[in-house]
């Protein structure tokens, strides 16, 4: 059973002027705790959590973590991952503003749920495949519900455009640093189907056309830029708990969510302006990908 939590305030849709994202912490309460500490030090109004956030939700976990996000008058939007307990969490209701209040400042963000902050859209898009799945129970370790369904991506894809997207898994074309070497002797079946998964993400942003995207899941710190047709899009990977807070925290103004000066949309590749050779990109950025 889980304590049911009504809204009173509403208060993560309220326009931001700092917005903390972050990546996994699989239910780590102190070291969530000293991230949200992190956050109120960097002046950020709001958390988001790019998933593998709460993994069975205990009010042990929560309450500490609404506590602290309390006492530093932060409220925090999370994702789903693929290692949450779904049953669980998918049974909490959701309220009439789109959120599924899980405490008065801990809210889940349903995969397609869009809200504006200011004049940027958002869209929350989570879901992975856990590609140890074999090695795990349906219903206690994995469950079903952890994946991109089709009608999922119909619906996030009817939706239209968006500026920035809030993902747990990484889009298909982006390699992401490391990923090679962590799936290393995975079946092949694993690996396909979370490659599926991928795949569906990568037709939502084809639609989208975001021009910055947010994900966990791989726990690596990294960042490329996504040539699509017609839009280019930044992404940005983060790490893990257990991690320097900094590659796993971005602190972020709200001027700067939704766009880049290394993004753009409506121009094709060939002449929206821009870099050909990695001398020209940003620090930090990797080489373009066409996929």
């Amino acid at each position: 059973m889980y304590t049911a939590h009504q809204p009173t305030t509403g208060r993560f849709l309220n326009s931001p002027n700092r917005i903390a994202i972050a990546g996994d912490w699989h239910a780590d309460t102190r070291y969530a705790v000293e991230a949200i500490e992190h956050a109120a030090k960097r002046n950020a109004n709001v958390v988001v959590h790019l998933g593998d956030f709460g993994y069975r939700f205990t009010d042990a976990y929560l309450d500490a973590l609404d506590a602290a996000l309390t006492e530093f008058d932060l409220v925090l939007g999370f994702v789903d991952g693929n290692h949450e307990a779904f049953d669980a969490l998918l049974a909490r209701p959701v309220a009439p503003d789109g959120l599924r209040y899980l405490r008065e400042r801990i809210v889940h963000l349903p995969r397609g749920l869009r809200w504006s902050w200011g004049s940027t859209t958002c869209l929350a898009m989570g879901g992975a495949y856990s590609i140890d799945r074999f090695l795990r129970i349906e219903g206690t370790s994995w469950w079903p519900q952890e994946t991109i369904d089709t009608g999922e991506m119909d619906a996030a894809i009817t939706g239209g455009l968006a500026d920035v997207m809030f993902c747990h898994d990484c889009p298909a074309g982006i390699p992401v640093p490391g990923m090679q070497r962590d799936r290393y002797g995975f079946p092949p079946r694993e690996l396909a189907a979370s490659e599926a998964n991928r795949q569906r993400l990568r037709e939502i942003v084809d639609h989208v056309q975001p021009a910055r995207l947010w994900h966990g899941h791989f726990h690596h710190r990294h960042q490329a830029l996504l040539h699509g047709t017609g839009y280019r899009t930044l992404i940005d990977g983060l790490g893990r708990n257990h991690d320097p807070i900094d590659n796993n925290m971005v602190v972020v103004n709200l001027a700067d969510l939704g766009r880049h000066r290394w993004s753009c949309r409506g121009q094709s590749a060939a002449s929206a302006p821009g870099f050909s050779t990695p001398e020209d990109l940003p620090d930090g950025v990797l080489p373009s990908y066409t996929a």
